[in-house]
């Protein structure tokens, strides 16, 4: 028989298989260890804000978790519907509150569910934060618990900050520009919570929008709540792409981002990330360092050089990024679909991703492919890729020492080492400019490998020597 893994806090919050590991008494145990922590740190009399996603049974994990919560004599607000996880973190700046639990599990299966834990600065929870939360739930563990009777019917305060959150994009994008777009846009929101959001911020700002995948399912699709480019390639095939001049998603909870053009050219935060740069440090005419992770394209070192500003790289996680926003950065982002600015909340934010980018291409009268040509040739071109590697056991454990044992070698690859990082992974940057990062899972038999080259011979030469590196791994497996 399987067990139940142990609750544990992984970059961004505890997921589990709901009913199997993610538990109505088991969510209890992390709202009580999340009350006592916040006694402990001085924050027991502010209100914890609750939202919740459009997941199998969230808002009832929510309600019956706010329950619990109140009548231990914590404070409490849970949302009136289902909301992103960017407004939850809103809320908590707003209503100045202790923080929030987020019940989502943002791009996973529809089998998971989850608990994000957005403490009062909003944005992700700090390693130090979550191990003394973990910490506490071992306690209540050993001591055990009288989990109360259920209770998913919530009558206490509810929160609705629409209006706030839309007056808060307002101070961001010049929204009367956005009536300039032409044509008709298409957003997917993959049946998450983004719907009524994008969808109404462009509608009620004179956008020609369209919508699908917008009501509530539980199976989302029996796919997953990701604007991934093969779920975005799925959409514009069972479209009419010529009635369309861009392809906007957002994932289960509206944190990630994807855009495709009518060809099928996709747009993540690698291409946008540097683009919202460059808009910011020249229309916007602010200033500030640049912040990516370890994992994510280098083309956004190129725009803090060429504008004089700061590059600061960070391990994954927006954890990290998001310490940086608080401590005075411009923008950043991550590889894997997440981006905010500063002066917003320091969490992952689509809906003011996909607004940025909207409100460049109105104040540049291009479209996005107009657009990232005249941004090519400004800074140049990329190629990008991950590589998601499954190998276990001592194969796993070879390939990861002796990565990393060449961290300090002159060569790797039959190439020379210009400079190389043990940041989060092993990171090897050649003379070219080229490099590849070799990054384990924390949670899964999964080796990531990311490389970059800006031009597609270096690219192919690149990842066909990743190739024959991995095949000494792979074959004994």
């Amino acid at each position: 028989m399987g067990r139940m893994r142990p609750i544990s806090f992984g970059t961004d919050g505890w997921r589990g298989i709901i009913s199997f590991d993610f538990t109505f008494p088991r969510a209890v145990i992390v709202a009580e260890a999340v009350r006592r922590y916040l006694a402990e740190t001085g924050y027991g009399d502010k209100p914890v804000l609750i939202g919740y996603d459009n997941r199998f049974l969230a808002q009832e994990f929510a309600a019956n978790t706010a329950n619990y919560l109140s009548r231990a004599g914590q404070p409490v607000s849970v949302f009136n519907a289902p909301v992103p996880t960017p407004v939850c973190a809103f809320g908590v700046e707003h209503l100045r509150a202790a923080g929030a639990l987020m019940f989502t599990a943002s791009h996973n299966p529809f089998y998971y569910l989850g608990i994000k834990f957005i403490p009062y600065f909003a944005g992700p929870a700090e390693a130090e934060t979550t191990l003394r939360i973990t910490e506490i739930i071992r306690e209540i563990e050993a001591s055990g618990m009288d989990i109360p009777p259920l209770d998913t019917a919530w009558n206490g305060d509810k929160l609705d900050l629409r209006d706030e959150y839309f007056a808060r994009m307002n101070s961001f994008v010049d929204a009367p520009s956005l009536r300039k777009l032409e044509g008709k846009l298409l957003y997917a929101a993959f049946h998450g919570v983004g719907a009524g959001w994008v969808d109404r911020y462009l509608g009620d700002n004179g956008v020609n929008v369209e919508t699908v995948a917008s009501g509530r399912d539980v199976l989302f699709g029996r796919s997953l709540p990701d604007p991934s480019p093969g779920n975005m390639e799925t959409v514009r095939r069972h479209v009419d792409v010529g009635a369309y001049t861009l392809i906007l998603a957002t994932d289960g909870d509206a944190d990630r981002f994807g855009l495709m053009m009518p060809d099928g050219a996709y747009f993540g935060c690698n291409q946008i990330l540097p683009m919202l740069a460059d808009f910011l440090l020249t229309v916007k005419g602010k200033r500030g360092r640049l912040v990516r992770t370890v994992a994510t394209s280098h083309v956004l070192d190129r725009v803090a050089k060429a504008h004089g500003v700061e590059l600061t790289e960070t391990p994954v996680g927006f954890k990290y990024v998001g310490k940086e926003l608080r401590e005075g950065a411009l923008i950043g982002g991550e590889e894997s679909g997440g981006l905010s600015i500063a002066g917003h909340v320091p969490e992952k934010d689509a809906i003011l991703s996909i607004m940025l980018l909207l409100d460049s291409l109105a104040s540049s009268g291009m479209s996005l492919a107009g657009a990232w040509k005249a941004f090519k040739g400004k800074y140049g071109d990329s190629c990008f890729e991950r590589i998601d590697l499954e190998i276990e056991g001592e194969h796993r454990a070879s390939l990861i020492n002796d990565v990393k044992g060449s961290l300090g070698a002159s060569s790797f690859l039959g190439r020379e080492i210009a400079s190389s990082s043990s940041l989060d992974g092993s990171k090897f940057i050649f003379g070219d400019g080229s490099w590849v990062l070799f990054r384990p899972s924390g949670t899964e038999s999964v080796v990531r490998i990311y490389i970059e080259a800006e031009n597609n011979a270096t690219f192919s030469a690149l990842r066909k020597s990743v190739e024959t590196y991995l095949g000494g791994y792979t074959s004994a497996a």
